[in-house]
């Protein structure tokens, strides 16, 4: 660990600056309409969060001040929040920890008023990672949530910070619904490097139902003709039906182990392991809404085919389904 020197900006400086933010979030919304009663109930517990971090520090429980700071940023982030992580993580002579947390506080804040101060810190720290043979590397993509691969092997998820050798190395950034982002990257043996990397979508893939034959009946089709659609379109209704149901199904328990996820990343002990179970949950919670936009567009088209198959209407009629990284949905024309 580098010998740390006296510094005009004391700890009870960053703390006041902390609670200032944190006060600020809760008073800007005040008067928020009702939908905002969420986001009101994270800062309050962002609060709570970090006045227990800040007790934690004083008492010397640097571990314990670490995880209360990070989960108040994780509820209501704070530029003042990231100077605090890094002064825990230098009581407990973690460089690699400090030296994140300081360059995310100027990556937050980079007109600080205390920049003067953080910059040397930065070097200092960067300097004694040199020593160890590893320099610090920062991905970061948009949207965040992408998996980094660094020489094909998966380190987490973005924003990720990590300590490599100093050199060349190949990332690989994967997203669903995105395109890969594969890209080199030269790391200096004395500072540490920001990389961050725009993903592009993928472009939206749409399937379409074909509308049977008889749904295009024209006006001259004979009343025995509209009679008998039920057995053109046959068992079709039924299985759209049918896999709208299981569709559905899919939609409850995807939502289930997206709660389970929730859970086990409250629970986590550590930072990486919060991200962690976090991308699950992200990832479940996208599939089940997935499913249960594609179970109930699937219910709507069998319910449609049902009605144009025992309808006695002649008029030309269509449908169709839509689908969507985002969801699913019906169109159709006609009379019924």
């Amino acid at each position: 660990m580098i010998e740390r020197h006296r510094r005009p900006l004391s700890w009870l400086c960053a703390l006041s600056l902390a609670t200032a933010s944190l006060a600020h979030l809760s008073k800007a919304h005040a008067d928020a309409p009702s939908d905002e009663a969420a986001m009101e109930q994270r800062r309050a517990a962002a609060k709570s969060k970090y006045q227990q971090g800040a007790e934690a520090y004083s008492a010397g429980r640097f571990k314990d001040a670490v995880d209360l700071f990070l989960a108040a940023d994780h509820l209501a982030p704070s530029a003042p929040l990231s100077f605090n992580i890094a002064r825990a993580y230098e009581k407990l002579a973690d460089d690699a920890g400090a030296l994140r947390w300081y360059r995310d506080y100027l990556r937050r804040n980079p007109d600080a008023t205390n920049a003067t101060t953080v910059r040397p810190l930065i070097l200092a720290l960067a300097e004694s990672l040199r020593k160890k043979g590893v320099q610090q590397l920062t991905v970061l993509t948009r949207p965040a949530g992408a998996t980094v691969t660094v020489d094909d092997q998966p380190m987490g998820v973005t924003p990720w910070t990590g300590e490599l050798s100093p050199g060349e190395h190949r990332l690989l950034l994967s997203l669903r619904g995105y395109a890969d982002s594969e890209r080199s990257v030269s790391l200096a043996a004395d500072q540490p490097l920001d990389t961050s990397v725009r993903l592009e979508q993928l472009n939206p893939i749409s399937v379409s139902i074909p509308t049977p034959p008889a749904l295009s009946a024209t006006r001259s089709a004979t009343a025995s003709e509209a009679n008998s659609h039920g057995k053109k379109l046959g068992v079709l209704p039924w299985v759209t039906l049918a896999a709208g149901t299981v569709a559905l199904g899919g939609a409850l328990t995807f939502e289930i182990l997206r709660r389970s996820a929730e859970s086990d990343a409250e629970a986590a002990e550590s930072q990486l392991e919060y991200q962690d179970h976090l991308q699950t949950e992200q990832s479940r919670q996208t599939a089940a809404r997935i499913f249960l936009a594609t179970g109930g567009a699937l219910l709507l088209a069998g319910g449609l085919m049902l009605l144009l198959d025992t309808g006695t209407s002649s008029h030309p009629a269509s449908a169709g389904l839509i689908c969507l990284p985002s969801g699913c949905g019906l169109a159709a024309r006609g009379k019924f």
